[in-house]
């Protein structure tokens, strides 16, 4: 049976980036968070928030689509008005 690893954020010296960011943002949001291991007290809001970016990001996707879908259509247009002019002459 293979020796257990552990994982990377569970070593107590090592600092993440997401503990950087924390901090540099809000000495006192680290200390709640990460010294004395507090929840967030704003997780309804920051859910709020991930679902909304969701939506936008759905949004942006089928955006992308359509684009597409009209550039497609764009090029085959002028396909078929150069076979259209070439049947002609």
């Amino acid at each position: 049976m293979l020796p257990e690893k552990k994982s990377l954020a569970s070593a107590p010296d090592l600092v993440t980036a997401n503990e950087i960011a924390c901090f540099v943002y809000c000495p006192e949001q680290w200390r709640l968070q990460h010294g004395l291991g507090l929840p967030p007290a704003n997780r309804a809001v920051m859910d709020a928030g991930t679902q909304h970016h969701e939506l936008k990001a759905a949004a942006d996707r089928v955006a992308g689509g359509s684009i597409r879908l009209g550039r497609f259509l764009a090029v085959l247009a002028a396909v078929v008005l150069v076979l259209v002019l070439w049947w002609w002459l």
